[in-house]
């Protein structure tokens, strides 16, 4: 099967931001077979031809959204004022949390594929926390996305440390016997059964139908030393990332000094981790010395700027990373945390977060690089960088048509900035995953949108009622030594590069930190 895209206003984004206005996009199978100003001729080889017009058309890369949780489907805008770890305590209760049907599991993936299609995502790195280590949750997920036509680079999760053990050890001097004694009842599978269940998705879908299953510790504190090196040895044997969230929050520096007695990113280092195959999220509470070591390593991080707003993180240092040679790349994040799978909105924020915090207009990040975080950096923290972020031919036909006269695109200043600052999701009009039209003119091709938001919409009414209080319960039974030890961590001095929160210059002096 042939398509052939013609006369749209093209943006390849590739090395040199090669464009065409009024240029032509043959696509054979699920590649790009070539890009030019008329490719008719070329066209008419081929008997099956499909034919798309773009002449009302900016045509585009799909978007790669770097870091999402869709298990947390059924529960945006939930939460508010809720730092990280006490956050994590009602999004993932020790106690009351839900087992649910394969059927769910895949009503939530099919949840924020949509929305993440919609809003012009062509591959989505979904890090799907496991709580029951099943296949289900993994399966369910990428049948979701196949079903739609949305590549999912989907992690296996993994960690093997305690409750407790995960947080700074002075927290377990905060919680009575009776607690601390109910939560060292609770288990996870051992490290070989952890590593079985990844080579198991494997097995069922790495490389089939758009589907890629990659490794992921849930973070270094949550993990043993020897599940960290396993994990680092299969990726170097297997040449996969690395998906680990990292330094999110101070608590969590306190945490990789208290326990480890050295920065997280330095335990990630002493454990074979810290390779080009590493992407660390979040990655806030840095010291110069980590990002050097990111930097020399080839890292990758994602800037995830909905979710640490929201949880009050911190701001992740573009700049310096970027400096450092850190691959940077974009993410919604979870949403429950980021309550959205819409890139744009990610987008919008990244390009006007960075823009406070130094008068130095020079050191701001730009419209331009936020796009390519969305894009080529996304593609390259996933080491796909060959295959998808821009329109080349012998790459992956994933391809977004823009309405070139949505109102925010008029006139048609910057593509870039436009898509940052002047409109939204609602321009995607078509949408093209490995050479196949999953939406046109804004309606899902390949499953009944209507009927599945119906069902949807049902089965997340109906977790709202049947799960959400067992949850909020389970939390209230570690809430105060949570809040106790936020206070307590977030109190201690912690080797920072920056200053990831914006203190008053006068608060940010007394405190240690280099003001600007």
């Amino acid at each position: 099967m042939a398509l052939l895209i013609r006369n749209g206003r093209i943006f390849s984004n590739d090395a040199s931001a090669t464009e065409f206005d009024g240029g032509d996009i043959l696509v054979v199978g699920d590649r790009i077979a070539a890009i030019g100003a008329d490719l008719s001729a070329e066209a008419a080889r081929h008997a099956d031809l499909e034919v798309i017009d773009a002449g009302r058309s900016l045509v585009l890369p799909g978007f790669i959204d770097a870091h999402m949780h869709s298990n947390e489907g059924f529960e945006m805008g939930r939460y508010d004022n809720l730092p990280l770890e006490i956050w994590l305590s009602e999004v993932y209760p020790p106690f009351g949390a839900p087992t649910l049907s394969w059927r769910e599991h895949y009503l939530r993936a099919m949840l924020v594929g949509i929305v993440s299609l919609r809003s012009g995502v062509t591959s989505l790195q979904d890090d799907v926390i496991n709580m029951a280590f099943t296949p289900d949750a993994v399966d369910a997920t990428a049948t979701a996305y196949r079903d739609l036509g949305l590549k999912g680079w989907i992690t296996a999760s993994m960690w093997d440390e305690g409750f407790l053990d995960s947080l700074p050890p002075f927290t377990a001097g905060l919680v009575d016997a009776d607690l601390r004694e109910r939560l060292g009842r609770l288990t996870t599978p051992g490290r070989a059964e952890q590593i079985a269940l990844f080579h198991e998705l494997r097995r069922r879908w790495h490389d089939r139908d758009g589907m890629r299953i990659i490794l992921g510790p849930c973070g270094p504190q949550r993990c043993s030393p020897e599940l960290l090196e396993e994990v680092g040895e299969l990726s170097r044997t297997l040449d996969l990332p690395i998906h680990c969230h990292v330094l999110e929050t101070k608590t969590q520096a306190v945490t990789g000094e208290t326990k480890y007695g050295m920065t997280l990113p330095a335990f990630l280092d002493k454990v074979g981790c810290m390779t080009h195959r590493l992407t660390m999220n979040h990655a806030i509470w840095l010291t110069d010395a980590d990002m050097e070591m990111m930097g020399s390593a080839g890292a990758s991080t994602t800037h995830n700027p909905l979710a640490n707003l929201k949880l009050g993180s911190g701001v992740s240092p573009i700049r310096k990373l970027k400096q450092a040679g850190v691959n940077v790349a974009l993410g919604c994040d979870g949403v429950a945390s980021a309550d959205s799978a819409d890139i744009f909105q990610a987008i919008k924020v990244a390009a006007g977060l960075h823009k406070i915090g130094s008068h130095d207009f020079h050191t701001w990040v730009s419209a331009h690089e936020v796009y390519d975080m969305a894009t080529r950096a996304a593609a390259r923290s996933s080491l796909m960088q060959h295959e998808v972020g821009s329109l080349e031919a012998g790459k992956k036909a994933d391809i977004i048509l823009l309405d070139r006269y949505d109102w925010g695109f008029l006139p048609l200043h910057d593509i870039r900035n436009q898509i940052a600052f002047s409109v939204n999701s609602e321009a995607v009009r078509t949408v093209i995953t490995d050479g196949r039209v999953v939406m046109a003119d804004r309606k899902l091709t390949r499953v009944d949108e209507a009927a599945l938001r119906e069902e949807i919409s049902e089965t997340a009414e109906r977790f709202r009622r049947d799960h959400c209080p067992a949850m909020s319960a389970g939390a209230a039974t570690v809430r105060p030594a949570l809040e106790a030890m936020h206070f307590k961590a977030t109190a201690m001095a912690v080797p920072a590069g920056h200053l990831p929160l914006r203190f008053p210059p006068a608060v940010a002096k007394a405190a240690g930190y280099p003001v600007d």
